[in-house]
Parts: structure tokens; C-alpha cells; sequence
């Protein structure tokens, strides 16, 4: 950061606001292990982990997280939702040992005689209560002003006095809400510049729903102007209707588009966050999502040869490297011999012309078709069109596993590696699980490299019948962290397509390793 830089914080609700995602809901576990990770790995600034008076499990939760955080120096980080409710969510936080109360209230006239059929007067005053409660007993308050995006388009003179009552309270920020998504970044900008005009003395975060798909771009408008300190931000865009704000748009975003502004966020930890928040959630990351979806993956073959030949298709300032990650050339029906000539090359394969044209129109006719090509599958593409079964150096000869209710699987395999043939067996939390432990127990003694599985996914044609085809789309890390790459198994059981997707996976990473 440059000293004319002004460094905005960033506050992740993923843990708070994605649970409002229907169908979400985060373990207790699950909920410390993003904690640590969000603090001392992704860098945010502030996380907000849960919402007071929700149950007796999620209060457990919060004293097991500010254990954690009071003896590493972030209690004054994780921060609770709370209500204009006098004692009782103060009580509660504190009960949890929370330290930082995030207080709801109402940034619309609609709102507080709609709801709470109060009148503004008789909502300051209750606010004043809740605070000075909450200060008494040693926590810090913040302020939401939930709707306040309508307030300021239906009700802008509610918003001011609202703002005036607030100034006079001892709370460290005023937290401006779009919360039904409503604004566009020039309406953020105007108001956000007015409400900071009447009252410039308190500290400004924008918090932003994406109804109308322009989430990311009103958090970068409302950081422009200059006004507010901090934005409100989840993880893959979880969160109610149409999700909140997307954590990694919007960090890139402010690096690359706004002179003069930053963040603390490590960018190289942005998709382990997302894929981490995946697999908490049950929510798969969209393929055409920017930053953690496929933003480096090219498959049409004129854009990958003039990436190899200039680098022509490289972003300016979004490379892969930045985020950890490594370019993909994918194939299909519109890959070109560029794409198969680079791809090989990954394999430590040499193909003359006329063999890529072979394998070319070999990929292409499997496109047509609508059938799944992965860089996985160029192996065995060669080895069948070019008559070269040597480039399969594993292959999976026989595997059965079998699952017992009450009773862990167990898997047993005949394996071949570089013509040597091997028995594995192990248990597992399941047969493929139980298959995966025994390979990895095989590779370690070895020496052979074993890829780290991040994402799963099956997939049965819908309508089919029980025997249907079932593709197992597997998704994995290199063995040293390096790169991710994909693997699809197709089976009419599901575990065997695991673990044809796995074999794959076996064989990319392994084409130079000879015994």
C-alpha cells in the first residue's frame, strides 16, 4: 500500500448474511475453521458470524470463536448481529463473549412505521437504550441502517434525522444497506455523498445486494467516492434472494479499477476461500463466475494459438499467477491444433502434424457428439487413435467396494502403474473414499504423485432410467499445490465413475515419472 493509498476494510458476512442463502446453514466447526482461516490466511478485516438470539448452538459457537480469537488478538474482529431489542442482544453477545454488537436498525420511514409502527422519535429513543446498554457493558456498536437505499429514494429526510440522533450515540460506524438490491452505481455514488454531507464525522461501510445483478458494481461506486471505510462483502456472493456482493469481484475490483484505493486481502487465497465456502454450502461456483470460475480457461483454438504465440489473450492485470493458479487450454469441438499441441506437451508428448490432426479431428467428432473432453482424456484419445497405449501409464484394472450400513466401505483394487501390476485395499466414509485411501496409502509408498481432490460433482441425465449413465466431474489440485485441473468419469455406477475420473487424474500427473 502507497501512502496516497486509502486501504478499505473488508468486512466478510458470508458466515452471517450466507446463511440466509435458502438451503444454507453452517456447522459449528465449519464456522470456527473459516474464522482462522478469514483472519490469518484471506486477511479480511472484520467477520460477522452469526446473528444474537438464534439458538443455544450458534451461541456455543460464538464463545468457541472468540476463544480463539481472544487468545490470537482478534476479538475486536468478529463482530454479531444485534436488535433494537434493550438488553436482550446484548446480553446474549455477551453471554457468547462477544465484544463487537453490529445493531439493526431502520434506514427507511417505511420500515420503522411498517414494522415496527414506531415513529422515528420513539426509534432514537430505543436505539439509545440498546447503546448505551451495550457500551455500559463493555462492547462496541455499530449501526446498521437496514433499507437504507429506499430511505434515501422515498424518504431522504427520515435518513438525515435518523443520521443526526445516531451522531450524538457513541457507535464506531454507520453501515449503509441496499438491502433490497435496488440502487445503480451512480444513485450509490449520489447518496452515499449526501448522507456522508450530513453527517461527516461518522465512519461509513456500504453493504450491497445484488438483485439486480449490479451488487459488485455499486460496492466499487460507493469506494470511489471516497466517503466510506469499509464494504460488506460474502464469499461466492452467498446470501439472501439473489446473494450479496461477491468478496473476490469486488477486492480485484479495487485493486485493478480504483487508483488510489486498496485492500488487506491476500488475492492468492481468494479461490481456496471460494472453493472452501463451496463445499460448506452445498453451492457450486458457477463455471462463468468471474475471478473464481473459469476466468483462465480458453478453449476456442484461434484465442489459445494466439496465446501461445504472443500472449495476446493474457489480461493486463488479472493473470494467473496473481491468484495462484495456472492457464488452462481446454478441449472440445472448437479446440484447435494449438490447443492439442499444448496440451501434449503438459503430458511430455511431441506429436507431429499429422498425428495432431488425427487427435484434432478425433476431439472435434467427441464434441459433436455432446460428449465431455478434458485434458484428462487426451491420453487415452492418443493412445486409441495413434495406437500408443504406452502414454497410459495407470490404468485400473478391477475395483470392488462394498458399503455397509453401521460398518465403514471397504475398497480393494487390482492396479497397473508402467506395467507393473498392484493389489490395494482400505477402508473408507464410503466405497470411493475407501478407494481413494487405499491409493494413497499405495502412492506414498511409491513415490507416486497423488492429486488433492477439491470438488466432486455426479451428474444423472435427467428422466433417465436407475442404470443411467452417471458422470463424475472431479476437480483437482496439483500434488505440490500447483495448478488445478478437471477429470470426468462416466459409469452407470457412481463410484466406478469416481474412480475412472480418478485414474485420469492419476495419469496426468504422472506421465514423466518412471519407475
Amino acid at each position: 500500500m502507497s501512502r496516497k493509498e486509502k486501504q478499505i476494510e473488508v468486512a466478510d458476512v458470508t458466515l452471517r448474511d450466507g446463511e440466509q442463502t435458502p438451503g444454507v446453514s453452517f456447522r459449528p466447526k465449519q464456522k470456527l475453521a473459516y474464522v482462522i482461516n478469514a483472519l490469518t490466511q484471506l486477511m479480511v478485516d472484520r467477520i460477522e458470524v452469526t446473528s444474537a438470539l438464534v439458538s443455544e448452538g450458534e451461541k456455543q459457537m460464538l464463545a468457541t470463536v472468540m476463544e480463539w480469537a481472544t487468545k490470537h488478538g482478534f476479538a475486536d474482529r468478529i463482530e454479531v448481529l444485534g436488535f433494537v431489542d434493550g438488553k436482550k442482544s446484548v446480553d446474549w453477545i455477551r453471554s457468547g463473549g462477544g465484544k463487537v454488537m453490529n445493531l439493526l436498525c431502520k434506514g427507511s420511514l417505511k420500515h420503522c412505521e411498517g414494522q415496527l409502527r414506531k415513529s422515528l422519535e420513539q426509534h432514537l429513543a430505543d436505539i439509545e437504550i440498546t447503546v448505551k446498554y451495550a457500551i455500559s457493558h463493555g462492547l462496541m456498536v455499530n449501526v446498521y441502517l437496514e433499507d437504507w437505499s429506499q430511505g434515501m429514494l422515498n424518504s431522504p429526510q427520515y435518513v438525515k434525522k435518523l443520521l443526526a440522533g445516531l451522531a450524538k450515540l457513541p457507535i464506531s460506524r454507520a453501515m449503509l444497506c441496499d438491502t433490497m438490491g435496488v440502487l445503480s452505481p451512480w444513485q450509490v455514488a449520489d447518496f452515499i455523498t449526501q448522507t456522508s454531507r450530513w453527517q461527516p464525522k461518522l465512519r461509513y461501510d456500504f453493504h450491497g445486494h445484488n438483485d439486480y445483478g449490479l451488487a459488485v458494481a455499486n460496492s466499487l461506486a460507493a469506494v470511489k467516492t471516497g466517503a466510506i471505510s469499509g464494504v460488506h462483502l460474502t464469499v461466492n456472493g452467498l446470501g439472501e434472494r439473489a446473494g450479496n456482493a461477491a468478496l473476490d469481484e469486488v477486492v480485484v475490483g479495487i485493486t485493478d479499477h480504483l487508483r488510489g484505493f486498496c485492500t488487506g486481502v491476500q488475492e492468492a487465497h481468494l479461490r481456496p476461500a471460494s472453493q472452501v465456502v463451496a463445499m460448506m454450502s452445498g453451492r457450486r461456483v458457477s463455471p462463468s463466475k468471474p475471478i473464481a470460475g473459469n476466468v483462465f480457461v480458453t478453449t476456442a483454438g484461434v484465442h489459445v494459438d494466439g496465446d501461445l504465440k504472443a500472449g495476446l489473450y493474457v489480461h493486463p492485470c488479472l493473470t494467473a499467477g496473481r491468484l495462484g493458479i495456472r492457464v488452462e487450454h481446454s478441449l472440445g469441438k472448437l479446440s484447435g491444433k494449438a490447443s492439442i499441441r499444448s496440451n501434449a506437451a503438459r503430458f511430455g508428448l511431441t506429436l507431429n502434424d499429422e498425428e495432431i490432426n488425427a487427435v484434432s479431428t478425433r476431439v472435434t467428432k467427441l464434441g459433436d457428439e455432446g460428449k465431455p473432453v478434458t485434458i484428462a482424456d487426451l491420453p487415452y484419445i492418443i493412445a486409441e487413435v495413434l495406437n500408443r497405449p504406452d502414454v497410459i501409464v495407470f490404468r485400473v484394472e478391477h475395483a470392488t467396494t462394498q458399503s455397509t450400513i453401521g460398518r465403514r466401505a471397504t475398497a480393494a483394487a487390482t492396479i497397473v502403474y508402467y506395467k507393473r501390476q498392484y493389489e490395494i485395499s482400505a477402508h473408507g466414509d464410503g466405497g470411493f473414499d475407501a478407494f481413494m485411501n487405499a491409493l494413497v496409502k499405495w502412492a506414498k509408498q511409491h513415490k507416486i504423485s497423488v492429486p488433492k481432490l477439491i470438488d466432486y460433482d455426479l451428474k444423472i441425465p435427467p428422466g433417465g432410467t436407475y442404470a443411467a449413465i452417471v458422470q463424475a466431474n472431479i476437480r483437482w489440485k496439483g500434488p505440490n499445490g500447483e495448478g488445478e485441473f478437471q477429470t470426468v468419469g462416466l459409469d452407470t455406477d457412481q463410484v466406478m465413475a469416481a474412480i475412472y475420473a480418478a485414474e485420469a487424474a492419476i495419469n496426468i500427473c504422472n506421465q514423466n515419472h518412471h519407475q
